[in-house]
């Protein structure tokens, strides 16, 4: 596919006020794609693989907006809705695939990259006439006729609110459920370095509209199945500390998904009690998840870039928060994360 004129790759214009306009340097894209989504009558957005409430906020709060505009929008999630997200204003439309090939417009939310948005869903938004991909990501694929994207914002539903405003939308109560878990899914409820005030004044619009941010934590971070409390034990059971105290790791084994009969999304949050360990710069957790990949989950205290670190692997995501899967059994996929962990220290 090839790219317009108003293609904005990672950064744009770094904030300078902390207003809430959006930055300069992405007018270009966030008007072309605006326009994409106002001609466009049926589109297909995609969510990454094992998908978290920005992923799932951002898409759905564009799916909500394109249907009020009398547009077609099929949401896809190849591996569905965890559990803590089906209370989503339309969480129950999302498709893990679709057969359908004939969409104007695909969009890729909170992903650069197509390989993340998985096999069963990619086929879609490659048959896509155009396609737009809206990230907030460091340097993760070049996705995109469009691509708009800011490694500033701390949410790509802070872009994608930015978007809805350039397209004319109303921003009605589900719009706004659906981009403030977005917003607090990737700020950990604005407790991550990453808020800004810019941040918090689009939330204010957001609860202004309807969003209520009590409920959308409770659900979000106070609403775990017995399972993923169960693996929570399971993994803090494994946990260990390097020599000088600034790595800490745990994992959680194939067994122990089979013993509870758990799944892969009720391991989320886990890592933040890894990375909790006083001292520790980094807090990794590695999931054996039966028959795939181990998958690597790292998280960091700022100063740290464990998104360089998930880079060695195939991976990404951002400087605090990133993530990677590796081949190596779970023993030897500890050992080459732990190595590379520490030569970044």
């Amino acid at each position: 596919m090839g790219r317009s004129a108003g293609t904005v790759k990672d950064g744009g214009a770094p904030s300078t006020g902390g207003g809430s306009d959006c930055r300069s340097g992405l007018a270009g894209a966030l008007a072309q794609a605006a326009s994409q989504l106002r001609q466009a009558r049926r589109v297909v957005l995609a969510t990454h693989v094992n998908p978290d409430g920005d992923t799932l906020g951002s898409a759905l709060a564009l799916a909500h907006a394109l249907r009020a505009s009398g547009s077609e929008a099929v949401v896809l999630s190849q591996d569905g809705v965890p559990d803590i997200y089906t209370w989503l204003p339309g969480a129950g439309t999302v498709l893990t695939q679709t057969e359908s090939r004939d969409f104007d417009l695909g969009v890729v939310c909170d992903t650069g990259t197509l390989a993340r948005v998985g096999s069963r869903v990619r086929p879609a938004i490659e048959a896509a006439r155009r396609s737009l991909c809206v990230d907030h990501h460091v340097a993760e694929g070049d996705f995109g006729d469009i691509r708009l994207v800011d490694s500033t914002s701390a949410s790509t539903g802070e872009i994608v609110w930015h978007l809805l405003r350039s397209m004319g939308a109303h921003l009605d109560r589900a719009i706004a459920d659906c981009l403030l878990c977005a917003i607090v899914t990737d700020t950990g409820s604005f407790k991550y370095p990453n808020t800004t005030p810019a941040t918090l004044r689009i939330a204010a619009d957001l609860v202004e509209r309807g969003a209520d941010p009590a409920a959308i934590n409770e659900l979000v971070f106070e609403n775990r199945s017995l399972a993923s409390l169960k693996l929570l034990g399971r993994a803090l059971d494994s946990l260990q500390v390097s020599h000088d105290g600034q790595i800490a790791w745990a994992h959680v084994r194939a067994r122990d998904y089979e013993e509870l009969g758990a799944s892969d999304e009720e391991t989320e949050g886990i890592v933040g009690h890894v990375r909790a360990v006083r001292g520790a710069r980094v807090g990794l957790l590695f999931r054996e998840i039966p028959g795939r990949k181990i998958r690597v989950s790292l998280r960091s205290r700022e100063g740290y870039d464990v998104n360089a670190v998930a880079q060695k692997f195939g991976g990404g995501g951002h400087r605090l928060a990133a993530g990677c899967s590796l081949d190596p059994p779970l023993e030897e996929a500890e050992r080459l994360l732990l190595a590379e962990a520490a030569r970044h220290l």
